[in-house]
């Protein structure tokens, strides 16, 4: 081999040199891109994240909320319903007194109603004893 076909070699040798090493350039610089993209969406999704969690302890916090709220009604209407059944009973034993009473009204009312037909039978038989000697 001559020293110019050397030469030449060489040449051909640190020119593709060359292109192969601004191709890795090209790509690292491509590959960079690519990395500063992903940090960002990563970022992104960090943040995304740390709403996400948020809007869950707040979702979490409302729940727990929402159920003291509904133990607290629980027991407002099991009041209420042992209110309304005490109420029921008040009211079944007054009526119950009430028909008892009124029976025995009734069984007043009509013995007076027959002391007072004896009566007024007495009254008339002496009414009438003197009407007629």
């Amino acid at each position: 081999m001559t020293p110019e076909e050397r030469f030449e070699q060489i040449e051909t040798l640190l020119k593709r040199t060359a292109e192969q090493q601004a191709r890795q350039q090209e790509q690292q610089a491509w590959l960079q891109e690519q990395q500063a993209r992903q940090q960002e969406q990563q970022a992104w999704l960090q943040e995304q994240q740390a709403l996400q969690q948020e809007q869950a302890v707040k979702r979490g916090q409302e729940i727990d909320k929402q159920n003291d709220a509904i133990r607290s009604l629980i027991v407002v209407a099991r009041t209420c319903l042992d209110s309304f059944q005490e109420i029921r009973d008040l009211q079944r034993r007054d009526h119950e007194d009430w028909v008892t009473q009124m029976k025995e009204l009734r069984a007043a009312q009509a013995e007076t109603g027959e002391k007072l037909n004896i009566l007024v039978n007495t009254v008339d038989r002496i009414i009438r004893r003197e009407n007629h000697p």
